[in-house]
């Protein structure tokens, strides 16, 4: 089984055998494969399979695209850690592949459109730009292409492509790709993005002809967001307001065939496209962009307004925390003081947005018992991870770098009146304590690092009386199964208070802790031993 003897149809042959059920067959067939890629010429043998229209070849003709991109993944690039040297991809066989490559993702099915694309994605890592100049014009003349299924293919892939300039340093040679890549794609975005636009318009009807057009708007969003990470580029400057006008117009936008009230995990087309549009607004706002700050009034009230219509349900996660996200980095800013400063608005933030974020939904509980890890990445102290609770307490943060007096007695009221909720059924409303230790560990903290705790407090809060009256006594219930949640909350609060707590106190507390070691729930054991952990750490 050497290359000599892998003509079309036996290759063809052989990819169909690693679909077969037996696994004898399976490897032989994968061993076959393995020699052939060392052999030049294979690439391009199993490109032209994977060209095939034959109908009735859709599974061989996709498991030769994923075989393909796995020649490239490892034969391509030699310095890669992926590298298998036995692959030989000749110079002209690499030219061949990258000519043709595109274009055969444009008329390719969408699962082997998906293996095409990443193909694409793993060449340009290597070749684009230097060797492969003809790659981003040929992926912009398809920004022309009456079906929605191939535009969406190539942003994509230029959105892959282009993603590395995010999240790195600034060099000379980054910026000069940046430049090669604005010189040939700003213009050409705007325009896709104005009269996909109008497409949305014009189908508005149509549920089929809408989804991919608001996938590729999304997209659009990605790149968008790319291009402008490093520094704000001349083109989006002088355009800002027509990209402006384009964001305003998404935010508002409502269609009820594209929304599925019944649905609770899944976002919608319009969730997705509008998390982007915000993503981008708060790259803007923090940048401090100076032709940014005269839209941001309405773009205030525009996500003000989207964040109040969200759901509590999973599939309006993304959205709500990008919302947070982009009014914390407003409202913590001397510069957009003005924009918050009445009493009224600052109510309506805690009222309206924090404590809805900040409560406990079926969901979280759910996560609780049945997936504690995850529970803890997206709640404890230290996680990368984004909840809905986190952000509302860095939003609470940032209205105390500006207005802590304010934002300390308005949720002192708030506090009081849900303490008050939970004396009264103490089995039923313990979600209200919850909250209420939740809103005072997001007034309490001035500064803190996950390694060294809180270093700073608010003058206006007395955390060892909250403690002592509502955190201790949680602790101390011999219990553990009752309200584990509120346990852990209390947990938690303990840990992030640990510099604040005198000799005293700790002796007090330590043996409540090592109790709590005990626990049947995952969380509340996990909590108890990363807040010993960290109180002996600290005490050294």
């Amino acid at each position: 089984w050497r290359l000599r003897l892998i003509v079309f149809p036996q290759l063809r042959t052989v990819l169909s055998q690693t679909l077969n059920p037996s696994a004898d067959i399976r490897r032989a067939a994968e061993r076959q494969l393995n020699e052939a890629s060392k052999i030049s010429g294979h690439p391009l043998l199993v490109l032209r399979l994977v060209a095939s229209s034959d109908a009735a070849d859709a599974a061989v003709r996709q498991s030769a695209a994923v075989h393909f991109k796995n020649i490239v993944k490892k034969g391509w690039n030699p310095d890669s850690e992926h590298s298998d040297h036995s692959i030989v991809i000749s110079p002209s066989d690499r030219n061949l592949i990258k000519s043709h490559l595109v274009e055969l993702m444009c008329t390719v099915p969408p699962q082997i459109q998906a293996q095409c694309s990443e193909s694409i994605s793993l060449i340009a890592a290597v070749d684009f730009p230097s060797k492969w100049d003809n790659l981003l014009p040929e992926l912009v003349q398809k920004f022309n292409s009456p079906d929605p299924s191939v535009v969406q293919g190539v942003l994509l892939t230029a959105n892959s492509i282009i993603k590395r300039f995010r999240y790195v340093q600034r060099s000379d040679a980054l910026y000069s790709d940046i430049l090669y890549v604005l010189e040939r794609l700003q213009a050409p975005l705007l325009t896709l993005f104005k009269t996909t636009g109008k497409a949305v318009e014009a189908y508005a009807n149509d549920a089929s002809q809408l989804k991919p057009r608001l996938a590729a708007l999304r997209s659009m969003c990605r790149i968008f967001y790319s291009l402008n990470w490093q520094d704000l580029p001349e083109y989006f400057e002088d355009h800002m307001g027509e990209w402006m006008e384009e964001f305003a117009k998404y935010l508002q936008y409502t269609n009820p065939l594209l929304t599925d009230e019944d649905e609770e995990t899944e976002p919608s087309p319009i969730d997705v496209l509008q998390a982007a549009i915000v993503e981008n607004l708060n790259l803007y706002a923090n940048k401090d962009e100076e032709p940014f700050l005269p839209f941001l009034p309405n773009f205030t009230s525009l996500v003000w307004h989207r964040l109040l219509q969200v759901s509590a349900y999973p599939k309006h996660d993304t959205l709500a925390t990008k919302s947070i996200r982009f009014l914390s980095s407003l409202v913590g800013k001397l510069m957009h003081k003005s924009l918050f400063q009445e009493e009224a608005t600052l109510r309506q933030i805690i009222s309206n947005i924090v404590i809805p974020n900040l409560m406990i939904r079926e969901v979280d509980e759910e996560r609780f018992e049945d997936d504690p890890q995850e529970f803890v990445l997206g709640d404890m102290e230290g996680s990368d991870t984004e909840s809905r609770r986190k952000c509302a307490q860095e939003l609470l943060r940032a209205m105390c770098r500006q207005f802590e007096a304010e934002t300390t007695s308005i949720c002192s009221e708030h506090v009081s009146s849900m303490l008050a909720e939970f004396a009264r059924d103490p089995t039923n409303k313990w979600q209200a304590k919850d909250a209420a230790v939740h809103l005072m560990l997001g007034i309490s903290v001035r500064a803190e690092s996950a390694a060294h705790g809180v270093s700073s407090v608010n003058d206006n809060v007395n955390i060892m009386d909250f403690f002592s009256t509502n955190i201790l006594s949680e602790l101390q219930q011999a219990d553990m199964s009752v309200r584990p949640m509120v346990k852990a909350t209390a947990l938690k609060f303990v840990s992030t208070f640990r510099n604040q707590f005198a000799k005293e106190h700790l002796t007090a507390l330590m043996p409540l802790l090592i109790h709590h070691l005990s626990a049947d729930s995952i969380v509340v054991h996990t909590y108890a031993a990363a807040a010993i952990e960290k109180i002996l750490r600290q005490r050294r």
